[in-house]
Order: C-alpha cells, then structure tokens, then sequence
C-alpha cells in the first residue's frame, strides 16, 4: 500500500508539522518545485526525529545514530503555490532490521496536495548496521497503515544504456553535515538533467524549456555517497513513452558504477508561449533507453 492508497486526511497521519512555504521554494512556473518538496520531507523527517529520538533516548544514542536516505520519492496530485501554509503528515509504514520506511501527504488546509515516501538506513562506517531497540520501538509508536516497497531500477546500473549524458561537478555548497552531497541537492540534479534534455529536443530557447514539461513524479534512489570535489556523468533515457506521459530514468555515475538512480514522468506535450502546443513524442523517441 502506498500514500496514495492511504486515507488522504490530515487525520490519518501520527505527526502534522506545519510547513510554510517560501519564495525561494518557487520553480520558473511560479509553483512549488519537486526539489523543494525533497527539503519539505528532510525537514520534516528532521523535525519528528529531534522529538521522537530526543530526551534520554537521545541522550543514550548521542554519536551512535547515524541515518543515510537509501531513496526517495515525491508525487504532486495539485499545483502548490506560495500563498497560504501547509502541513506535512508523516508517519513510518514499515521498520525493518536495518532500516525504515517514512510516508509523507502534503495538505492545503484538508485538501491532499503531494505525497512522498523515503527510506532511511542505519549506518555506521562498515556499512548497514541493525536499529537499536529503543529506535525500533520509538518509531513503531508512528506507525501507519501500509508497507510501501520504492520502485526499484536496479537493472539500470549499465551507463552506456543511457543516451543522453551531462557532467557534473560537485559544488561546496552541495554537502551537508555528513560531508557528501545533500540528498535534496542530488534530486536537483536529475531535475536538471531532464531540463538540459528538454532543452536539446527544443532548440535551447531563452528562458529554458517549457513549464509544462516539468515532471509530476520524481523517484530517487541513493546507492553510494557522493563526494565533494569530484565530477560524476549524470544519464538520461527514455524508459516509456504513450499517447499522454513520458517516463524518464536517470542513472548518475562515478565511472562506470552507478551510485544513484532516479525515475520521472510527466507530460511530453506543453502550451508554447505563444498558445500554440508543442509536441515532443517524436523528438524525444532517439532518446529512448538502449538495450546492452
């Protein structure tokens, strides 16, 4: 069962934090981007972690805990803009032996706006380690009915599978305080890997490509820590392609080997600046996934 199958109500969630948004949230179509939502749930996760691991469990767990985001995922079900407040419900859906399952809604008042799953590992320098007990039992009093599974793309591990390719270097301002690159800033990165594709399939026109090309659902899988400095190929394919949506896979790689993976779909057709409708099914077919 995913969020979407939940009941769709503030009520439904252990947790509601409040969440305002800002003009710095805002993407070119004036509404609140998918990488922002990305930061909603880390700041969300972050808010109910201080509370739930805070205290004596807190105190006993200080320098011992240390939770990596294994992947995430955002839906937007309707336009978020930057009047008015939100509240992010949140609660887990599944507590694993070395990991666990968050699921997220986004509420405009009561009305659902977005969702989101993520999952969180347990971690030390040697690799996956098993959750404390007292973590276990603190995060089975957040539960919520459900056991959503992150859709996985494991078998998109291959680069020369992905046709499209864009390098990237890692900036300062990109790591967080476990010094690799912030998850939030990696999921940035495959939105633009998607708008540079739109871009060559357009003609590279001035202000970048259309509003309406904008994914509604990104997926982001992290399999290995990315560093600063370094400079990692991000990849793009078209995995599927009907009369209405496109779906998009994207693989980053050091070298050859994959450390991160990501899904998109959206829309392949988008009202021009002139009112006309731009069509991109055609152009976007050479793109599509290769078999090696």
């Amino acid at each position: 069962m995913t969020a979407t199958q939940l009941r769709l109500e503030p009520a439904s969630f252990p947790v509601l934090v409040e969440h305002p948004a800002r003009y710095s949230d805002l993407d070119p179509s004036r509404r609140i981007g998918r990488d922002a939502l990305v930061r909603w749930f880390e700041d969300a996760r972050v808010a109910v972690e201080r509370d739930t691991f805070g205290g004596d469990l807190g105190t006993r767990l200080s320098g011992e805990m240390r939770l990596l985001l294994a992947a995430v995922r955002v839906d937007v079900l309707a336009p978020l803009r930057v009047a008015g407040q939100y509240r992010i419900g949140l609660g887990v859906t599944h507590v694993g032996s070395t990991s666990f399952t968050y699921v997220y809604a986004v509420f405009a008042g009561e009305e659902c706006v977005a969702t989101g799953e993520s999952v969180s590992v347990h971690a030390t320098a040697d690799g996956p380690t098993p959750l404390p007990d007292p973590v276990r039992a603190a995060l089975e009093g957040l539960r919520v009915v459900g056991d959503p599974s992150p859709r996985s793309g494991r078998d998109l591990v291959v680069r020369e599978a992905y046709p499209f390719r864009l390098d990237i270097r890692t900036r300062f301002g990109d790591i967080d305080t476990n010094r690799h690159v912030n998850n939030v800033a990696l999921a940035g990165w495959y939105l633009d890997a998607l708008a540079e594709l739109h871009l060559d399939v357009l003609g590279y026109p001035t202000g970048g490509p259309l509003d309406g090309l904008q994914p509604s659902s990104l997926t982001v899988q992290y399999l290995a820590e990315v560093h600063y400095p370094g400079i990692y190929q991000l990849r793009v394919g078209v995995l599927e392609l009907d009369a209405e949506t496109v779906t998009y896979a994207c693989g980053l790689f050091d070298g050859p080997r994959c450390i991160g993976l990501a899904q998109a779909t959206g829309a392949h057709h988008a009202q021009a600046v002139d009112g006309g409708l731009v069509e991109l099914s055609a152009t976007l077919e050479p793109f599509r996934m290769r078999k090696v």
